[in-house]
């Protein structure tokens, strides 16, 4: 805490906080440089008083500080602290809604931007994006499409984004789920298709190559040494271990494939969505 020792003699130098804008002014001081812990270590001192409308902005001060290190819960209780006759107000509302948004908290995040009407278009069109960011979210994408469809267009800074939630949807659709039911039962017939039919062609095609490897080794120690054979028991299990491998392979690689899909997928949405909030309220 680089500021540690300012803010000591600052304290000393005031006799402690009193109602006057100096010590707000140096709270946004430290928040301007990135000093977000010392932002919070001091708007948590229980001998702050500030007027109510210094209060609003110590909240929207604190509240930021503690988006900036992801402590989102708390950040979310402070900006929503904040009251509706500050200028920070809308931007405390967005903010704590996007939180609820990151942290999965679907409803909540409805809830924020739901209760708001904005007198301004921009506004209520950011409001109508996030909340087409929640249906796409929840799986809703038909109802993402109808939202993003109330979405002023002349509202510049949204229109990109429009398009690429748009875009999300779009491939959403043409997303053809694969079944590891089906990869399990490829590479049972065929060792190694199945990973190449979830997308892993250099993994099924060694997956192949050494389960045929061993499985030959193992029907010539057969042939040649007989069933009971040490050899022919040995590879015969390594072909047997290979197998099994091949197909449990395949069908983790099926679910793996679909789970980091649909990850990205969310995080192409989450991206989207803060993108235009922080570009509107800069």
């Amino acid at each position: 805490m680089k500021y540690i020792w300012f803010i000591v003699l600052f304290l000393a130098a005031h006799g402690g906080f009193s109602q006057d804008k100096a010590e707000l002014h140096f709270i946004e001081h430290l928040l301007n440089k990135g000093n977000y812990k010392e932002v919070i270590f001091l708007t948590d001192r229980d001998s702050l008083k500030f007027s109510p409308v210094q209060q609003d902005s110590v909240n929207f001060y604190k509240g930021w500080a503690q988006y900036s290190l992801k402590e989102l819960d708390l950040s979310t209780s402070s900006f929503l602290k904040v009251g509706k006759g500050s200028p920070f107000y809308s931007k405390s509302q967005f903010f704590a809604g996007y939180n609820q948004i990151y942290l999965g908290r679907y409803a909540e995040a409805r809830k924020i931007f739901g209760e708001q009407t904005f007198d301004e278009g921009p506004k209520q069109s950011l409001a109508n994006f996030e909340l087409s960011g929640i249906d796409m979210l929840e799986g809703n994408w038909s109802k993402a499409g109808e939202q993003l469809g109330r979405i002023d267009r002349d509202v510049a800074f949204l229109n990109q984004h429009v398009s690429a939630l748009q875009q999300i949807g779009k491939e959403k659709q043409t997303h053809r789920k694969k079944s590891a039911l089906l990869a399990g039962v490829m590479s049972g017939i065929i060792p190694g298709s199945g990973k190449i039919y979830a997308g892993k062609t250099g993994e099924g095609i060694a997956s192949m190559i050494a389960t045929a490897g061993f499985g030959l080794v193992a029907w010539e120690n057969h042939r040649k040494l007989g069933i009971e054979n040490l050899k022919t028991i040995f590879f015969g299990g390594v072909f047997l271990a290979s197998y099994a491998s091949t197909i449990y392979g395949s069908v983790l690689s099926v679910k793996i494939t679909e789970h980091n899909y649909h990850d990205a997928l969310h995080n192409q949405i989450l991206f989207q969505l803060h993108i235009p909030l922080r570009n509107f309220f800069e």
